[in-house]
């Protein structure tokens, strides 16, 4: 199943992304939009001297990623794992159990595989850490090799791509950990994460074209929707300041931070979940028939003292035969 096919059938997903981000924009520009009119109104308290609307555009700016934090941790990342969850069982199977939604189907199994959104939220970030000090690890090795003429450049590419891919790898090891709890493998899912990792460091080179092809587009995306919403904005404000020209600096800045805050939601809601589905995609095909290698494995317990953690709470407990499939609730 290409990653079209996938983006097409897992479309409720992106859908209900798309909804919220949207109504997220909507109050953030409102948001902005109070809190320029409190700067502009500062500007003529204290005069242009001061530094009070800097301050309030600031505060503004920092509410709004505060708030895009917090919508994303307690309220789109159930949506997120959902979403893996469903996109694990198309590549398993080629759809999910009759009778019940995506939406539907992908809460259950995030209650099945993680007993709670937290637990997945917690392992993922476990992951994210353990999987960002292999790669400086990974890249640190490579170093060795920059006599090489041109070895410098190369490095640097790849460092380049693998800290934008590193945003998306830990949510293709949590689809690992899905398929597992799906097959009703008798492990912890901290068991079923630290194997992810290893099997990801083993199969970095397949999994290192698709981050490549992930790069491009964010880049793409991100460069020319910035431009598109930039370039009208200062257009606006510069008609807004004809009669006051020493507010120009002030309407550009606030064109720039408005275009960059669309940008970013249009880019988390459209972008982030197309290159989630084709870094899982492309790990799921790495990985397969591959089993974790252990010398490999005792090789990243020495360089990560994260993935370290990740390995020791997985031997921790032991593992629990998975639970039976719940039965369906077939609609009426």
């Amino acid at each position: 199943m290409t990653v079209m096919q996938l983006v097409r059938k897992t479309m409720p997903f992106l859908l209900s992304r798309i909804v919220i981000y949207g109504i997220f924009g909507v109050v953030a520009l409102l948001f902005l939009g109070i809190m320029i009119g409190i700067g502009f109104l500062l500007l003529k308290m204290f005069g242009e001297g001061s530094a009070a609307f800097i301050i309030v555009m600031l505060f503004a700016f920092g509410g709004i990623y505060g708030g895009l934090r917090f919508l994303e941790r307690y309220v789109l990342y159930m949506v997120k794992v959902g979403h893996i969850s469903v996109v694990v069982e198309l590549l398993r199977n080629g759809q999910i159990p009759d009778g019940k939604g995506q939406i539907a189907y992908g809460k259950d199994q995030v209650k099945k595989n993680f007993g709670s959104v937290n637990v997945a939220f917690v392992i993922d970030k476990a992951v994210h850490g353990a999987v960002k000090q292999i790669q400086r690890w990974m890249l640190r090795v490579g170093e060795f090799f920059s006599f090489v003429p041109g070895a410098k450049n190369i490095i640097g590419i790849l460092n380049s791509i693998m800290s934008v891919s590193l945003n998306y790898i830990d949510e293709a090891v949590v689809s690992y950990i899905i398929l597992r709890r799906n097959e009703e493998r008798a492990e912890t899912v901290w068991k079923s994460a630290s194997d992810g990792v290893v099997l990801y460091a083993q199969s970095w080179k397949g999994i290192i074209k698709t981050a490549a092809g992930a790069v491009l587009l964010i880049y793409a995306f991100s460069i020319i929707i910035f431009l598109v919403f930039a370039l009208p904005l200062m257009g606006i404000g510069r008609l807004m300041t004809l009669n006051s020209p020493e507010l120009g600096f002030f309407t550009g800045a606030i064109a720039l931070i408005a275009a960059y805050v669309l940008t970013v939601v249009l880019k988390r809601a459209i972008v982030d979940p197309i290159v989630t589905i084709a870094m899982i995609r492309s790990y799921q095909m790495s990985i397969k028939n591959l089993e974790p290698e252990i010398d490999l494995q005792q090789k990243l317990l020495g360089v990560s003292g994260k993935f370290k953690n990740l390995f020791n709470k997985g031997n921790e407990a032991p593992a629990q035969q998975a639970s039976p499939p719940s039965p369906v609730n077939i609609a009426t």
